[in-house]
């Protein structure tokens, strides 16, 4: 007896329902993604405990025929492809024809739908079989209900999360696809209970004000681009505006939401040294390729795509983003401003408790440049509140800073100084790593020509699998104009070092060097030379609790006034902060 067999229909679409439908979020996501495919304007979503009881979504999208609605709950079935030359010309959200059926297969389903022409079709299957079909109202647009989601399935119920953590895997997604797609009103509902609704004007700032709260919205600004290969929009949180995670950062392909490792480095190396260590911004990027560069059937999430011009788009991000950073530097001082008319969106309270990092971080900087109109669409739809903040004041028309004058030194850590501006705060060891950063990235980006040979020259032991990784980046090492040999089965020599090399700290720049290609293995000269010029900054620079002489104090402070980035030390934390003479007579009640 033959042991092969052909898989029954209900069993197969229950293993695709384990790859299309992991969790309440994943419904929703295949639903939401239908409505924007039927070219709907308003989606309005409703869940119930979080979606695992019920997920509700109505959209006013175009509908379907009485047997079309049938239909769609076959395995394959789909409405957006119909040749294999097609699939690399995706720009549909779905296209694979799994999502229906295996849904149907792990809940029990009932669709009512109408093109509002003919009348509604109304189909309920139950365990992904047919139950009951009939007609229906013909309002345009789809109602579909899943209900008791993997009741069929316990293994699968039994892994789901508390209802809370469900829910902020919904959350997080509608946020997204909100932002992708600003020209629909989405609306969405948990328990009864509105969370978040956009008015769909597509305008994406309006999203995130709704999203993420008017204080963020007020800081982001927009910057776009566009040539031969690509066209696009890049939404940006000025660095006071960042996250404990980089979940903040919406990627979008061709209108598809997406998740890509290497364009989330592209836009932190955007950011880099203007952000603390594992602070992350809030960033938009909304992109538009030829259809043919972009693969989006890699996985059935399609969430993953390839990119054949990826390493353009890096560039073009990251370079965008530093001219932007440049642009935006302004020294913060600080302000007070009495809490008042606080409206915060009706979502915000439900989620204090799902996303816990989402807190207020405080202001560093002030708003630059504001679009008129949009600040005031905002103002409109959500009302202005102000709390407590430290705001920036433009220093006169300079980007740079000003020139200071010490006057003390307090507790060996900050330094103070004035001008006609008011008092300054400097952290002395940030404001030396700045600068020191800034000195070893310069001799780091040119081609060195001045070095010396070592009396007697460095050895370095390695254990034997990281004396091959050693010798296969000898040739990155060397164009640091430094001579490195193999000596014996796993050691090497440097016999040659460039000029810059501060005397008595060659061995622990040689060390930081080595350890950073044994660490990351895969490196770029970039990449090397960025890291160990943060790390010499920090090794070399004065710490805290240390008092210089008047000198040496002088001298930062001319060499600060150098820099190109005088207000964040590498790692980002502010160097430099600022408070008016008016402000300090305010507080003394000298002014009212």
């Amino acid at each position: 007896m033959s042991k092969i067999h052909i898989m029954d229909h209900a069993l197969a679409n229950k293993i695709a329902a384990g790859e299309v439908v992991e969790r309440p979020a994943s419904v929703v996501k295949e639903l939401v993604e239908n409505s924007i495919d039927a070219n709907a304007t308003k989606i309005d979503i409703f869940l119930e405990a979080s979606g695992i009881d019920s997920i509700k979504v109505i959209d006013n999208g175009f509908g379907m025929e009485k047997d079309d609605a049938i239909l769609a709950f076959t395995r394959h079935a789909t409405s957006k492809l119909d040749s294999v030359d097609e699939l690399f010309r995706i720009m549909t959200l779905g296209f694979r024809g799994e999502a229906l059926p295996s849904i149907a297969a792990v809940s029990d389903i009932k669709l009512n739908t109408s093109n509002g022409e003919t009348a509604g079709a109304y189909v309920h299957f139950k365990a992904g079989k047919l139950i009951e079909q009939s007609l229906a109202a013909s309002r345009k647009g789809t109602e579909i209900t899943v209900n008791n989601l993997f009741y069929n399935t316990p293994a699968r119920l039994k892994y789901l999360k508390t209802e809370n953590t469900e829910l902020s895997y919904s959350i997080d997604f509608l946020n997204k696809i909100a932002i992708s797609n600003s020209h629909i009103s989405f609306k969405f509902v948990n328990n009864n209970r509105v969370l978040f609704q956009t008015n769909g004007n597509n305008n994406i700032i309006n999203v995130l004000s709704v999203i993420y709260g008017i204080e963020v919205a007020k800081k982001i600004k927009v910057v776009y681009y566009n040539d031969q290969f690509l066209k696009m929009s890049l939404y940006f949180s000025t660095p006071e505006v960042n996250r404990t995670t980089r979940n903040y950062m919406t990627l979008i392909i061709n209108k598809r939401m997406i998740k890509n490792k290497e364009l989330v480095k592209a836009i932190l190396a955007g950011y880099e040294s203007y952000l603390p260590i594992n602070r992350y911004p809030v960033v938009v990027l909304d992109i538009i390729v030829d259809p043919l560069l972009v693969d989006v059937n890699v996985h059935p999430s399609k969430l993953e795509v390839r990119l054949s011009n990826q390493e353009h788009i890096k560039t073009v991000i990251t370079n965008l983003i530093q001219k932007q950073m440049k642009e935006l530097m302004y020294v913060p001082k600080v302000q007070f401003r009495k809490e008042e008319n606080i409206n915060k969106p009706d979502y915000q309270q439900q989620l204090n408790f799902i996303n816990k990092d989402n807190e207020n971080t405080i202001d560093l900087f002030k708003e630059i440049v504001e679009e008129k109109n949009t600040v005031d669409t905002i103002k409109e739809e959500t009302g202005h509140y102000l709390h407590e903040q430290t705001m920036i004041e433009p220093l006169v028309e300079a980007k740079k800073i000003p020139k200071l004058y010490y006057i003390g030194q307090l507790a060996g850590t900050y330094l103070l100084a004035q001008n006609e501006f008011g008092l300054y705060m400097v952290d002395q060891h940030a404001a030396q790593e700045r600068v020191n950063y800034e000195f070893y990235k310069k001799h780091f980006s040119q081609e060195i020509h001045e070095f010396y040979d070592v009396l007697v020259p460095f050895t370095f032991e390695f254990s034997l699998n990281e004396a091959i990784i050693i010798e296969e980046n000898i040739a990155l090492i060397e164009k640091m104009a430094i001579k490195i040999e193999k000596f014996g089965l796993s050691s090497f020599i440097v016999t040659k070092i460039p000029n810059y090399f501060s005397k008595g700290n060659e061995k622990v720049i040689l060390d930081t060097i080595f350890e950073f290609i044994l660490k990351n293995k895969k490196i770029s000269n970039e990449s090397i030379f960025n890291e160990l010029a943060i790390t010499l900054s920090c090794k070399r620079s004065i710490k805290a609790n240390h008092y210089i002489n008047e000198l040496e104090i002088n001298q930062l402070l001319k060499d600060l006034e150098l820099c190109n980035n005088p207000y964040t030390c590498p790692h980002g934390r502010p160097v430099i902060i600022h408070m008016s003479f008016n402000e300090i007579e305010h507080l003394f009640k000298r002014t009212m």
